[in-house]
């Protein structure tokens, strides 16, 4: 089996498109499938493209219905080799993606199309109704990360990590207005915000604001390697999403260490949290304020669901499982 992977973001800060594309192609390789990864934001994409003509690959598989599908789309028509589409999360959630013709016109053609889980598969058919009978739900899998020494913290502070890449649909605006109340009550909270710039105007009001407030860090973007480090140090994992295209890697990263988790209420969050026993899930600041508070107090209660969580995660998102079924999907879309 031969499949091309077509990405839309290749370097710059780290994003979830990034992280997953890089995770699938390792694993199709590591069970037997050729893979050539297509990278839509480099300057040799034409060189990338003209490669598949001579060398003509089974299918192609898009990872964002917007981004990536029109040019899959067309690439497949050209090469006459079937295309499938994974839904990532803006293609579905931001109106002017999901109802962007080229988006609804790669969707109709593709083979299949895939999403991450039950909730965003059931957003998915009331938002594209054609697609139902061609939708299938693969699993996304998650590698914990080596803990090397990256980050330091002191041993009184209490330790919020919101990774997350400074963009508006993060809503890290919201978090710094919901969390600014508990600096006077808990005065040994600390939030550590660690992703790079992808929109810099939302950065920089974001930086303006952290500079009026000492409990927040920056941290900028961290090699991808070394995240390990700054979920071991951090008492909590915060993600505070609008929306997420499924499970957000970066709480599976943190489950798969056994750190706990809260996070929004969002159709994504709930796919992968179960209240109180897999992490905690918040619908207002006043929530949120209320669940930092009594967690300060109970860290038995944080390693007990970290130890669920991370449970979870080692044996329901397995890489290795998210490979093969794609594979098997690739070969019936290969063989119909």
């Amino acid at each position: 089996m031969f499949c091309a992977l077509f990405c839309p973001f290749s370097h710059g800060p780290t994003r979830g498109n990034i992280t997953s594309v890089q995770r699938i192609a390792r694993h199709l390789q590591l069970q037997g499938c050729r893979v050539q990864l297509i990278t839509l934001d480099t300057a040799d994409l034409e060189q990338q493209l003209d490669l598949l003509l001579h060398d003509p690959p089974d299918l192609l598989h898009a990872f964002h219905a917007h981004y990536a599908g029109p040019l899959a789309r067309a690439t497949a028509a050209r090469l006459g080799i079937p295309y499938l589409i994974t839904l990532t999360g803006s293609d579905l959630f931001d109106p002017a993606l999901r109802d962007h013709a080229d988006t609804l016109q790669a969707l109709n053609d593709a083979k299949a199309v895939t999403c991450f889980d039950d909730l965003i598969a059931e957003q998915a058919v009331a938002a594209f109704p054609d697609i139902a009978a061609k939708l299938t739900i693969i699993h996304q899998g998650v590698e914990p990360h080596p803990v090397v020494p990256h980050c330091t913290r002191t041993d009184s502070a209490l330790v919020i990590l919101l990774p997350a890449a400074l963009r508006p649909v993060k809503g890290i605006e919201t978090a710094l207005e919901q969390l600014t109340p508990l600096a006077l009550q808990l005065p040994h909270l600390q939030l550590w915000i660690v992703g790079g710039v992808i929109d810099p105007g939302y950065a920089a009001m974001i930086s303006a604001r952290a500079a009026r407030l000492p409990w927040v860090r920056l941290l900028g973007e961290v090699p991808h390697r070394a995240m390990g480090s700054c979920y071991a140090s951090a008492d909590l994992i915060l993600n505070c999403s609008v929306f997420e295209g499924g499970m957000a890697n970066a709480l599976l990263e943190a489950m798969v260490l056994g750190r706990p988790v809260i996070a929004n209420n969002i159709p994504g969050n709930r796919s992968l949290i179960r209240h109180g026993e897999t992490g905690w899930l918040y619908n207002s600041g006043e929530e949120l304020r209320q669940l930092v508070v009594t967690l300060a107090q109970q860290p038995d209660q944080r390693q007990r669901v970290g130890r669920a969580a991370q449970q979870l995660a080692l044996t329901t998102f397995c890489p290795e499982q998210e490979a093969c079924d794609l594979i098997r999907l690739y070969r019936q879309i290969r063989d119909a």
